[in-house]
């Protein structure tokens, strides 16, 4: 046997008992790492620009969801049990950083909104915050005041004017209106609603222009309500409270709008009011900012507030707007909220007709249903009442047999004359 500690190099050095790998021809020691040491200046600015410098756009992309049954509390009503889900579906948007805005390109999960597109060309975040805290306010009034209606419980709507939540670049109202103020009134006549101030701006004469009296939010004390909310320590604000004292008056030209068929000034919209009611109701939502859950909110209460069960003890998922007169208006990232409720089982997905260009090109496994009114969400429910019925049976008495004479029906039907008949019928199952 050899000894290893007695074997040496051509040179004469001993090994120290290791086999040594004979070098590269041509490569000297080390080179690879005078490589890497070399590209580390470069590639470090590269990497911090991928994912650290902002590029101006935000990133859009399915967002959480959830039962808006699981954080209703109705008082001063009767409540019924669901067996079923009401999910409120969102998206995230978050910056985007370079690496995001190159992924984009062969990732169609999410998709990218220029800033100035999302905020406005003043790119104002204070005053899109206050928008975004008003609306939140007011969405979820508006659904309680829908939903109360809808089932006949006694509710009070004061009208206080119309929200300002955004002014079109290039139009009349631009640089004179600002997004979170409130018109209150028009030629010194009171705003009831959005369709009587839209009957106000388009009635003004050709070419003469239309007095606004307009008063502002007090930012501070919206903030003041988001955190007291937030907290617990308030349930729900009395929005005439956000009205600043005094009233500032502008002049604005209605123009056409013949895509419309009437003038406008180019702003968008939307009831402001304080209702008052004996049945109170509170959602706990403290991450859900907007107007787009107003719908599946105003479902959920509706649901609440009625003995049958309207989902039938599925899991249904939706968006939009609710106006106080029952309307659903359009939302924005519809086909992401589509796929955030796949993800979570959902079975329906209910959204505004005023949507339905954001799918064309769309494929998803959910049946879907477009609604223009409250009435329309509620049918579509209601639709699927019957067919978990026709898909099980019935149990009747024999005694009603005649009734049934001429009719016809999906349904397996079970006549019977004694309990233990029905507990038969029902065993068979």
């Amino acid at each position: 046997m050899t000894d290893p500690s007695n074997e040496t190099s051509g040179n004469g050095l001993p090994y120290q008992g290791q086999q040594k790998t004979p070098r590269t021809p041509g490569r000297p020691e080390g080179a690879g790492t005078s490589v890497a040491k070399l590209l580390i200046p470069f590639l470090a600015p590269l990497i911090f620009m991928l994912v650290a410098v902002p590029t101006g756009f935000l990133l859009e992309s399915p967002g959480p969801s959830f039962d808006l049954q699981e954080g209703l509390e109705v008082e001063g009503a009767e409540t019924y049990p669901s067996r079923g889900e009401l999910l409120l579906t969102s998206v995230s948007l978050q910056e985007s950083r370079l690496i995001n805005n190159i992924a984009s390109l062969f990732d169609d999960s999410f998709e990218l909104l220029k800033v100035r597109d999302y905020l406005g060309e003043e790119l104002n975040t204070e005053e899109q915050d206050t928008v975004d805290i008003v609306i939140t306010f007011l969405s979820q009034d508006t659904a309680v005041v829908a939903g109360l209606q809808e089932v006949g419980e006694a509710v009070e709507v004061e009208e206080l004017g119309m929200f300002v939540v955004d002014v079109g670049s290039g139009y009349p109202a631009s640089g004179v209106l600002n997004a979170g103020e409130v018109i209150v009134a028009v030629d010194d006549v009171p705003v009831t609603d959005g369709d009587d101030f839209s009957e106000m701006i388009d009635s003004t004469p050709e070419g003469e222009s239309v007095e606004l009296q307009v008063k502002e939010i007090d930012a501070e004390l919206a903030e003041e309500f988001d955190e007291e909310v937030a907290e617990g320590a308030m349930q729900r604000p009395d929005l005439s409270e956000l009205l600043v004292d005094g009233v500032r008056e502008v002049e604005i030209q209605p123009v056409y709008e013949p895509e419309l068929g009437r003038k406008i000034i180019g702003i968008s919209v939307r009831d402001f009011f304080a209702y008052t009611s004996e049945v109170e109701v509170e959602w706990d939502l403290e991450t859900v900012k907007g107007p787009s859950a107003g719908m599946m909110m105003t479902l959920s209460l509706v649901n609440a507030l009625t003995p049958d069960d309207l989902t039938a003890g599925e899991k249904i998922a939706g968006t939009g707007e609710i106006s106080i007169d029952g309307e659903v208006g359009p939302i924005g990232g519809l086909p992401f909220k589509i796929r955030a409720a796949e993800s979570e089982g959902a079975t329906l997905f209910i959204y505004p007709v005023g949507n339905q260009e954001d799918l064309e090109g769309f494929s998803t496994s959910l049946e879907l249903g477009p609604v223009d009114t409250l009435e329309e969400a509620i049918e579509v429910l209601r639709g699927l009442q019957v067919r978990a019925a026709e898909s099980e049976g019935a149990i009747y008495p024999v005694g009603n047999q005649e009734d049934l004479e001429g009719l016809s029906t999906s349904l397996e039907l079970g006549p019977v004359d004694t309990l233990e008949g029905a507990i038969e019928v029902l065993r068979g199952l």
